[in-house]
């Protein structure tokens, strides 16, 4: 055989291994796209609330559920009455905790509750202190966030389903407060857990993995760069509003797990921002964009939910209002494993996105509050949604 057809054979072998790698990876990726998600029934239990002294909302954007005993109570922040509203879900029954404006009680805007019981709300405020309060609203303790802040570092707390969700979060067999910090001192900016032990202010710090997806969340994507940050037992449960990914850091032995959570209704990916400064194409890309939220648990089911809104045109930025309430809400339920149990396309125009919803014990607590709700009061009334 001469050195040409050597030359040729090798070149062909180079070609053939080469096509048939490329043909392999593209039937890895398709069958990656065409993974099976199935679809799941729910019920939706109604709770309509008469009518009551409490001037209350009929949506509360900030809430929590108690975490501990059989009480069946929500609780809201109404920001019409600077209080809280306590929500009783079998008596039906509204009761209200006022804040103090002004003096050493004073409570500026809330940004955060975790309500462990009636004597144990923690709620954290713009002036980035947590308080701890009783069933009378006192301020009991008083945490100043900012002193274990480092140089660089910024706190966020916040319920925004425009931007994200990041939850004050209390460990009772800790004694611990868990807050999560934005670390601008480096490239691309880091995220992490920052644990506080109210006993001797010793802080341990958890970082949050980037995405797998879209390392540099905070570079394009106008108003999702942040994550969406949980408190649930032991684990942190984070996730981007970029992407579907759902994320799990265990506090006590320090393992990490990526879930696949592609949903099959929508893209699970949002693409970049057309413009960094403009914000009427924020909003445009806020709506445009696929949008995934926190991750809540559902205790007596022993389940875990992800809501996500898919991508609608919005014409104009000016009126987003228009086709909020047009836009699909899909739920995502998974096991204690968190393995996938289904997903399915929630009641359209019926629930409030710009409020938003809440974990209880039996389900996700809705406020019906859209322009397709039969509710036509001033009344109070909730959805509770579980799997059949």
């Amino acid at each position: 055989m001469n050195k040409n057809s050597k030359e040729l054979i090798m070149k062909t072998s180079t070609f053939y291994y080469i096509s048939l790698f490329l043909l392999l990876l593209s039937c890895s990726q398709a069958n990656k796209k065409t993974m099976h998600v199935k679809s799941v029934d729910i019920k939706r239990k109604e709770i309509n609330f008469p009518p009551s002294d409490v001037l209350q909302l009929k949506s509360y954007y900030l809430t929590s559920f108690n975490q501990s005993g059989p009480l069946p109570e929500l609780i809201g922040y109404n920001y019409k009455e600077h209080a809280l509203d306590c929500i009783n879900l079998t008596s039906k029954q509204i009761t209200q905790i006022p804040f103090q404006r002004e003096g050493p009680q004073a409570i500026v805007w809330p940004t955060g509750i975790y309500y462990h019981s009636k004597d144990s709300i923690w709620l954290s405020d713009e002036s980035q202190n947590v308080f701890l309060l009783n069933h009378t609203g006192d301020v009991v303790k008083r945490i100043d966030l900012k002193a274990f802040l480092n140089e660089g570092e910024e706190l966020i707390i916040r319920t925004n389903h425009a931007m994200s969700t990041i939850h004050l979060g209390y460990d009772h067999d800790h004694q611990s407060l868990l807050c999560t910090i934005k670390d601008k001192s480096v490239k691309p900016t880091r995220f992490k857990v920052k644990e506080i032990n109210l006993s001797n202010q010793e802080v341990s710090s958890f970082e949050l993995s980037a995405s797998v997806v879209e390392p540099y969340i905070d570079e394009g994507y106008a108003n999702m760069s942040e994550p969406n940050v949980s408190f649930i037992g032991e684990n942190i449960i984070y996730n981007y509003p970029i992407e579907s990914h759902i994320y799990i850091l265990n506090r006590q032995d320090g393992s990490r797990k990526t879930i696949e959570a592609d949903s099959e209704h929508t893209p699970n990916k949002a693409n970049k921002c057309s413009s960094k400064t403009d914000y009427s194409a924020w909003i445009k890309h806020g709506f445009e964009n696929p949008h995934f939220y926190d991750v809540m648990y559902i205790p007596s089911l022993k389940m875990y939910v992800r809501l996500h809104a898919g991508p609608i045109d919005l014409p104009d930025a000016n009126h987003p209002e228009e086709v909020a309430y047009k836009r699909s809400l899909y739920a995502m339920f998974f096991d204690s494993a968190f393995q996938s149990l289904g997903e399915t396309v929630l009641p359209q125009g019926i629930y409030n996105p710009y409020t938003g919803w809440s974990a209880t014990p039996s389900g996700i607590a809705f406020f019906v509050d859209g322009p397709q709700s039969p509710n036509e009061t001033d009344n109070l009334e909730l959805e509770i949604v579980s799997p059949n």
